[in-house]
């Protein structure tokens, strides 16, 4: 890989891909050690004060893990011997926000739509089409 030849120059970046690879071997450990359903509802994210931290998106997922956690600690200690509990935080995945219609169709350009709709008769999937988009618009 092209990144690992100029790590060997940097000893920073060299950090960072090291830091970055723990990181993902923790998480796949992490993950292999529970349920196949949950993966999608946590992530590993640091470990503070000695302290694993998982966030997890839903509270019911938080649950079914904090229910998991008396087999799972030995298990991970074993991976790294740092890790003397598991916190887990209920982070929810953000929402994406629902838009506002700002597109408003003119009163005049609705009734060509309408003129419209009528004179194509020999189309009459794109009349009821255009006649649709002029009900949906009043």
């Amino acid at each position: 890989m092209q990144l690992e030849k100029i790590a060997e120059y940097d000893g920073q970046l060299k950090n960072l891909i090291a830091c970055a690879r723990y990181w993902q071997k923790l998480d796949s450990a992490v993950k292999q050690l529970i349920p196949h359903n949950l993966h999608p509802h946590f992530q590993v994210v640091c470990i503070e004060n000695n302290d694993l931290v998982l966030h997890v998106s839903a509270p019911m997922a938080a649950t079914r893990l904090k229910m998991l956690l008396p087999a799972l600690l030995p298990r991970l200690q074993a991976i790294d011997t740092s890790i003397q509990a598991i916190r887990i935080k209920v982070r929810p995945k953000n929402q994406e926000s629902k838009r506002t219609k700002n597109f408003h169709i003119s009163q005049q350009a609705l009734d060509y739509f309408e003129q419209t709709a009528k004179q194509l008769a020999h189309h009459p999937q794109l009349a009821d089409a255009m006649q649709k988009l002029v009900e949906h618009n009043r």
